[in-house]
């Protein structure tokens, strides 16, 4: 993803597999809350259900990222639950919430 020429961030459908796909996505800090994300989300989701002919799109979000579970819900995605010690990061075990959102 980029703007004026610059890479400020990343989007893609991953793990794709018959009828869904995991979505994944980050952007630079300094664009952060300008709705660049939520709206990019929304492109790739119908691209994946129009294109694709995918019935399900889900999303690992680390329980903390309060940002990330906004631009999901945003576009129609819901909790489906809360994985825990589900990745580990630095040493550390991280609870994530799965999003998802079907047609």
């Amino acid at each position: 993803m980029d703007i004026d020429g610059n890479v400020v961030g990343g989007i893609g459908l991953n793990n794709i597999e018959k009828h869904k796909a995991e979505i994944g996505y980050w952007l630079g800090k300094e664009y952060w809350d300008k709705g660049i994300m939520t709206e990019v989300v929304k492109l790739v989701t119908n691209f994946g259900f129009k294109r694709l002919k995918l019935r399900r799109i889900y999303a690992y979000i680390f329980i903390r990222n309060k940002a990330s579970i906004r631009i999901l819900k945003k576009n129609g995605y819901k909790c489906e639950g809360l994985l825990k010690k589900h990745h580990l990061k630095k040493g550390k075990f991280i609870d994530v919430l799965l999003y998802a959102k079907v047609k």
